[in-house]
């Protein structure tokens, strides 16, 4: 069926006949299931059975997993990959719009129930597509030495001769041009400012020039306007993306390395979400709370320009860098045996000027969302999500999981359609719009619907990008630890190596790869920011998975990342290249986590496991940071005192979940006995869909970013890629630590007594009585 758009009618069927024999026909068949439920104990998918052997409701939901990991297929997913990608699709455009509706179509087309649109009115930026940005060095008589193109060549016509495909920019940039002198600041941490300024180097007034890696590029160009930059330049250096060295037959298209004039294109928002419309979904007839002067001011937006350079660019500028060479570990390999140095300004007195092309538009953008509405519990959602907007043709960011979960949502119904099997719970697709510009699209659903989310979704499980072919990564809370480890064990390696080294299961390979040798389990992190999951977890406490495949490296992502040679070829030719098997690995384990949390009758969820890592990780951590402070021997008294009373209730946490594992076993073992009996079922997956929301200060918990409400676990103010571990704590020390007053002081001792008072919510929410 194709899609048929927002507000359309929509074909459907009826029982034939005058209106009283209608309603005695659906009368008589609603008796009928009812009888048929009573007799069977029809729930949450334990439905078929055998009277000589009796099947369990495990083995029924082993047969659902084994048929639908079986149905999801690489073909369509290549198809569907060639089909999102045809052509550079930037959010705000046409050619997204396009995406968007072939989405829909696909979606529609494969039996998901209403599926349909939900707009925006945002705030974007674009560069002038008529007129390159540029890096330009003059001599000292104003005659021009060097120009960069500010273009990417086209290197494999049949998938990259979009119109304006190879423009290289960033968003949100300052529009103009700057002449200064140049000065090297490594990363663009916070750390190599200070060390900076340790060197005797004066950023104030000059052009900063950072690599990438190791942090979000908005976040560096924040504090080298802080540091008093005029402009920034950013470049991705060798020894990250072309590592086996620069040469042709080195790089992209013969290998997955960065080209020498490939650029990372990307975003330069300092927060997540609509720059005008904080705290509120950017709905055309809501108010604007936020003008665009406001947003520079406040250091949403830069004011400076900025622009991205290959690394052949950076060559022409740190060949004539003056200055002391720089430490060891701020040195790369731009050039090969060139020596980077400090700055600042060139040896010759040559002088750099950036100019920069860009503009601000208030644009619309559209959300995609479909359902399979369950077959027991259609109110509980189990929401998967991707997004779908590129810097140009996004084949790796974000299309590979696009195409991924259009053929996990074609699969489970073709598995619905050949079998009984329909999920308990209602399973939301979801492809979120502007996730490039800064998660804009699903920051501003999470806004709009943020009291329906919290009551209704259970989780919410995120796949943006398969950034290699080495093994499965996952993110999660603590809660949900084990079950997305237990998943994993059900999904064959896509791996023919690894599988001859006796490694047969995703779970497997992550063992092997990412351990964590202190607990024995594959390494899984807190989600931080940097993609859709972020606003589910730290606006709304939506407990959250975020996975990929990635490689082995030290360096942040992918070396062709936001490049104009994510297209699919990349994909199929040189990092999936056996028929896309760890795109339908992926797809599997998406597909298994889904109908995990859609079939299971108790919600796969374990606060013990919480109670345990803050008893033996967390609350270390913050002793440690809380007895760095300088203060006297009266004011630590009074911050120790609020941490034990933290401590003591993480005990009684601790203590209450075990009892209410106790609870958990009770309710599974009278569903054995009486499978009909859901309220007591219902009352146990009420309390353990509340535990997350307990973690959630509706005052927030950042000064700078509106979505940041986790007083667990939010996204770092210094890095919006990364988590930060109580961070009303840890904002509250950092003030004091630059400003040490007793007001200050007390705050620490109140962010303290915060996260004491939602660990204090948890033990109440699964208490049996008040």
């Amino acid at each position: 069926m194709p899609y048929v758009g927002v507000g359309a009618q929509k074909a459907s069927t009826s029982l034939t006949g005058p209106p009283m024999v209608k309603a005695y026909i659906s009368i008589t068949v609603s008796l009928l299931f009812v009888l048929l439920v009573a007799a069977v104990g029809l729930h949450h998918s334990e439905r078929r059975f055998n009277h000589f052997k009796r099947v369990t409701i495990e083995d029924v939901h082993l047969e659902d997993s084994k048929t639908l990991t079986k149905n999801i297929n690489s073909e369509n997913i290549k198809e569907y990959l060639r089909t999102f990608t045809k052509d550079p699709h930037i959010a705000g455009t046409d050619a997204n719009k396009k995406v968007a509706y072939a989405i829909a179509n696909a979606w529609s087309n494969a039996g998901l129930e209403d599926v349909h649109t939900i707009p925006y009115e945002v705030l974007l930026s674009y560069p002038d597509f008529e007129n390159p940005n540029s890096v330009v060095i003059r001599s000292r008589d104003g005659r021009e030495v060097f120009k960069s193109k500010g273009v990417s060549p086209v290197i494999l016509p049949d998938e990259q001769s979009g119109k304006h495909a190879g423009h290289q920019w960033l968003a949100y940039a300052g529009n103009g041009s700057v002449s200064s002198d140049v000065v090297y600041v490594n990363r663009g941490t916070e750390t190599d400012f200070k060390n900076l300024k340790l060197m005797g180097v004066d950023i104030n007034g000059k052009i900063a020039l950072m690599r990438y890696g190791h942090g979000f590029r908005g976040d560096k160009i924040h504090k080298a306007q802080l540091h008093g930059a005029v402009g920034a330049i950013l470049f991705s250096d060798p020894s990250d993306v072309a590592q086996d060295g620069e040469k042709q037959a080195n790089v992209y298209p013969k290998t997955v390395w960065m080209p020498n004039e490939a650029v990372q294109r990307g975003s330069l928002m300092h927060g997540d979400g609509d720059p005008l419309s904080p705290y509120y979904p950017a709905k055309k007839e809501l108010y604007k709370s936020r003008t665009i002067d406001e947003a520079k001011e406040d250091r949403v937006l830069p004011k400076i320009p900025v622009l991205p350079i290959s690394y052949t660019t950076a060559y022409q500028i740190l060949k004539r860098m003056n200055g002391r060479p720089v430490p060891s570990d701020w040195q790369g390999l731009v050039g090969g045996n060139l020596t980077y140095k400090l700055g600042p300004g060139f040896v010759n007195n040559d002088r750099l000027t950036i100019n920069v092309h860009s503009e601000l538009q208030t644009k619309r953008i559209r959300n995609v969302i479909g359902y399979i509405h369950g077959a027991e519990e259609p109110d509980k959602y189990i929401m998967l999500g991707n997004h779908f907007d590129a810097w140009v043709y996004g084949s790796i960011d974000p299309n590979s999981g696009t195409a991924v979960l259009a053929e996990v949502a074609r699969a489970m119904m073709q598995t619905i359609n050949e079998t009984s099997w329909r999920p308990a719970r209602t399973i939301v697709f979801n492809a979120w719009d502007a996730e490039e510009f800064g998660l804009i699209g699903s920051t501003e659903f999470v806004e709009e619907y943020v009291d329906i989310l919290q009551k209704r979704a259970v989780v919410y499980i995120n796949m943006d990008t398969i950034q290699g072919n080495a093994s499965l990564n996952v993110e999660t809370v603590p809660s949900i630890e084990y079950m997305v480890i237990e998943a994993s064990k059900q999904v064959e390696s896509p791996s023919k190596r690894e599988k001859a080294r006796g490694r047969n299961t995703l779970y497997d390979t992550w063992m092997k790869v990412f351990p964590d040798k202190k607990t024995g389990k594959p390494k899984i992190r807190v989600p931080g920011g940097g993609t859709d999951h972020a606003p589910f977890l730290n606006f709304a406490g939506v407990p959250v998975i975020n996975f990929n495949f990635k490689n082995y490296s030290t360096f942040d992502t992918y070396p062709l990342y936001h490049t104009m040679y994510e297209t699919p070829f990349t994909n199929i030719h040189l990092m999936d290249t056996d028929n896309l098997a760890v795109h339908r690995a992926i797809g599997q384990y998406w597909a298994e986590l889904a109908r995990t949390f859609a079939d299971e009758v108790i919600l796969p969820m374990n606060v013990t496991n919480l109670a345990q890592i803050m008893m033996s990780s967390y609350l270390p951590q913050l002793q440690a940071q809380l007895g760095g402070l300088n203060i006297s021997r009266t004011d630590a008294e009074a911050i120790r005192n609020q941490f034990v009373n933290l401590k003591k209730t993480t005990t009684d946490l601790f203590h209450m979940s075990k009892k209410f594992e106790e609870t958990i076993h009770f309710t599974r073992h009278s569903f054995s006995q009486n499978p009909y009996d859901p309220k007591h079922i219902n009352g146990v997956n009420d309390r353990l869909m509340s535990i997350e929301k307990c973690f959630i200060n509706p005052r927030g918990v950042s000064k700078h970013n509106p979505s940041a409400r986790h007083v667990l676990f939010s996204v770092s103010d210094s890095d919006s890629y990364s988590n930060s571990l109580m961070a009303g704590i840890g904002n509250a020390i950092n003030d004091y630590n630059e400003s040490p007053t007793n007001k200050l002081l007390r705050e620490i001792i109140n962010q303290i007594s915060i996260v004491q008072y939602s660990v204090l919510c948890v033990v109440n929410t699964l208490r049996d009585v008040i």
